[in-house]
């Protein structure tokens, strides 16, 4: 009992430690508060884009979308040639519907009058005389009068046009600005704020519009702008901009709307940066809407879907009442935008990559509208989770003696914590963190088992330290775990055996001083055993240069039979690149060493595996006939002049894996049993165009040799012996151990009821 009060003792204080460094610590380091917050906006997106999957197209029309696009381009020609008058002709027909608001998500520059004054200025001096001409002249001064655009705004009372702000640029003379532009001078365009709150708002050092008839003539103007986070990405969308050099706040678009809209007063904004929200109050001094913001005054945008959520109509459609009566915008709000990328208002958001900029703003006046916010949890409510999640990881961990033991607790805690979030996400747009919480969760747990290796489990390393160099690890944690001697003993399982050689190691002794041929081996089994372990084997001992693994045991491997070919493939792969190094050393090496092969010989079945040897001395180790047939298998592979050996069993589970020879039914020296033998050639996908000559022929010669059509298959055993790669050290290849084969079977024939096998009689 003591214990473990103690295990829990020390798993609360672990708890509460990481959630002091993860809650608190996290948000005092900048770089790592940044990352973090990067992180958790990955994570928005990704509840935003799930959350709006299934919205389907235009199913939003309560605010529409006025759209420059493709139709409209191609039947009123290059947008950069419209004259103003177009769009004070959509100013006319659309307020005469008696919408909400009209706002342009576009800017104005002052309209090139030239072509207007010059027919102007020729009409005035002489009417024409002909009646089609005067007409026409008439209609063109009409359809283009630039001061149409002005005269519509300011009279319909209903259309809100866009500001952009812009830092200062020293570099390209773009100085701050301590005034609005001159001939923009409208007091009731602003908001006003103290200056405190006003500070900590984005903030603008020039006001780049220059049609300032056009903002003036507005109801309100308001910011477009819509910074966007480090990664590129809008998530959030100011509510204000604070105008430094003149002491100014103006409105975003959607708020200059919204005040109209909603009734809300030059003096009706309140930030509340403490509690995050932005109180809207009408004249009364009545709350009609609080918006959740960060520390920026910027509010989430709440994305009700992927582009074109909202109706979109062509601009064409809207500006002409035949086309589109005009009673279809009572109590609408309308936005005019561009959704063609020439036009260069594409953004990414979190819910697309390519999203119309007009479209953000239409889904922020929608939630304004509609009083459906994205809200964000405080910094208090973050920390006080963080160390309950902490504190309560830390407990259950610390139960069980072994936290190992409890290794799901904490992926499940992350589990459960993440669809926590996302149900709050999906059903209340609240936007709880999920980043700190899970590193708070796996902090405590990782705490909690470093505590453990590094106190508890001293005496087990002491052991590991004391006994490593003459005890395997596995061992050793069995002496530790089960608080006695290991037991002389194994257990019987479905495993892969594993044997390589270098061929004619011997010869390498006569041509090499000991100390280089052990520089050598040292460097070769270091480079093999690598590859072994990487591959998931189970390293049994080196026999001189000879390299004894399995796979399967002690820990369960699946597919143990594909790791053992891949084992195999990647080796011959890594022997390749050190014959190249050693050849690249120059006279370092004798022409044996650059000319380096090995063997290998992989068999699958029923082995034991398990402690043996001596009660003073025990390995763990394997032991059986399928054992025994891939030791066969590598010593054999020299027959036929090939380098891995796999036997039927091992090739079965993995043929479609790899590329393979049909080699030989054989039977090996001290066995009675036939075993059907592969050569293994490479990775499926990665064989040469060399291998699948050579394969093809082959194939087709050894069909020929199972059907006992001797001479046919002799001849194309030959021909298939001259693509074989004859490389220096291979003394043969399987197409030549064929051609005497097929003499000795012409010979002696084997009857009707041959099986194919042949006897091996060397190893």
């Amino acid at each position: 009992m003591n214990d473990l009060l103690k295990r829990l003792g020390i798993g609360v204080l672990i708890g509460l430690s990481i959630a002091i460094v993860v809650g608190i610590g996290t948000q005092k380091i900048s770089f790592i508060k940044e990352l973090l917050d990067g992180y958790e906006f990955r994570s928005y997106d990704s509840r935003m884009r799930a959350r709006v999957n299934d919205v389907e197209e235009s199913s939003i029309d309560s605010v529409v979308i006025i759209d420059i696009e493709q139709n409209s381009i191609e039947g009123l020609g290059n947008y950069n040639d419209w004259p103003h008058a177009y769009h004070g002709q959509l100013i006319d027909v659309v307020t005469s519907g008696n919408p909400k608001a009209l706002l342009f998500d576009i800017i104005f520059d002052p309209e090139n009058t030239f072509n207007y004054d010059l027919v102007n200025a020729l009409k005035s001096e002489s009417e024409p005389q002909e009646e089609y001409l005067s007409q026409a002249t008439e209609q063109y001064l009409v359809s283009n009068d630039p001061s149409r655009f002005v005269l519509s705004t300011y009279e319909s009372q209903k259309v809100y046009h866009a500001l952009v702000f812009e830092k200062e640029d020293t570099l390209n003379f773009q100085y701050k600005m301590n005034s609005e532009p001159e001939g923009y001078d409208r007091p009731d365009h602003l908001i006003n704020l103290p200056i405190e709150q006003a500070q900590r708002l984005p903030i603008g050092d020039r006001l780049t519009n220059t049609h300032m008839d056009l903002i003036s003539a507005a109801k309100r103007a308001g910011s477009a702008n819509f910074p966007q986070d480090e990664d590129g990405i809008i998530r959030r969308a100011p509510t204000a901009i604070y105008f430094e050099g003149p002491n100014h706040v103006y409105p975003t678009l959607v708020l200059a709307a919204v005040m109209d809209i909603l009734g809300i007063p030059a003096d009706g904004f309140d930030y509340d940066f403490d509690n995050s929200i932005l109180r809207l109050s009408d004249t009364t001094g009545t709350v009609i809407r609080e918006i959740p913001i960060d520390h920026k005054g910027r509010m989430f945008v709440n994305y009700y879907g992927r582009f074109k959520t909202f109706y979109y109509l062509p601009y064409m459609y809207c500006f002409d009442p035949e086309m589109l009566d005009p009673t279809y915008w009572e109590g609408k709000v309308a936005l005019v935008g561009a959704s063609l990328p020439g036009l260069m208002d594409l953004r990414n958001t979190p819910v697309q990559e390519t999203f119309a900029g007009v479209e953000i703003h239409a889904n922020t006046m929608h939630s304004i509208l509609q009083n459906e916010f994205v809200s964000t949890t405080s910094a208090r409510t973050n920390f006080n989770t963080i160390l309950i999640l902490s504190i309560f990881l830390g407990i259950i961990v610390s139960i069980p003696k072994k936290p190992l033991y409890t290794i799901p607790v904490p992926l499940l805690g992350i589990f459960a914590w993440n669809l926590y979030s996302y149900n709050q996400f999906f059903n209340s747009l609240v936007m709880w963190e999920i980043i700190r919480p899970a590193l708070s969760l796996g902090g405590t747990y990782l705490g909690v088992f470093l505590y453990n290796f590094l106190v508890a489990e001293k005496d087990k390393r002491f052991l590991k330290n004391t006994f490593s160099t003459y005890i395997s690890p596995e061992l050793i944690d069995q002496m530790f775990d089960a608080k006695e001697e290991p037991q002389l003993g194994g257990e019987e399982g479905y495993h892969t055996a594993f044997f390589t050689d270098i061929q004619s190691f011997s010869a390498f002794s006569e041509k090499l001083s000991a100390t280089d041929l052990v520089e050598l081996l040292n460097d070769y089994l270091t480079e093999m055993t690598d590859t072994l372990l990487e591959n998931k084997g189970t390293l049994d001992k080196y026999i001189g240069d000879a390299i004894v693994a399995f796979y399967g045991a002690p820990a369960p491997v699946d597919d143990h039979e594909y790791y053992a070919c891949l084992t195999a493939v990647l080796m011959q792969e890594r022997l390749s690149k050190m014959r190249d190094k050693w050849r690249g050393e120059g006279d370092r090496w004798p022409e044996i060493v650059h000319n380096m092969q090995n063997r290998i010989g992989i068999n699958t079945g029923k082995m034991v595996t398990g402690n043996m040897g001596s009660t003073m001395r025990m390995n763990y180790t394997m032991m059986g006939d399928t054992v025994n047939l891939a030791a066969r298998l590598e010593s054999s592979a020299k027959q036929y002049g090939i380098y891995i050996q796999v036997a039927n069993e091992t090739y079965t589970p993995c043929k479609d894996k790899f590329i393979w020879r049909d080699l030989d039914f054989v039977r090996v020296m001290g066995k009675t049993e036939p075993a059907q033998v592969y050569e293994l050639i490479a990775v499926a996908g990665k064989e040469t165009e060399q291998d699948k000559s050579i394969l093809k022929a082959y194939h087709e010669a050894l069909e020929l040799y199972r059907k006992q059509d001797w001479d046919k298959a002799q001849d194309a055993f030959k021909a298939a012996d001259e693509l074989e790669d004859m490389f220096p050290g291979r003394k043969t290849n399987p197409s030549r151990v064929y051609i005497p084969r097929c003499d000795h079977w012409k010979s002696n024939p084997p009857g009707d009821d041959w099986d194919g096998v042949w006897t091996l009689t060397s190893k």
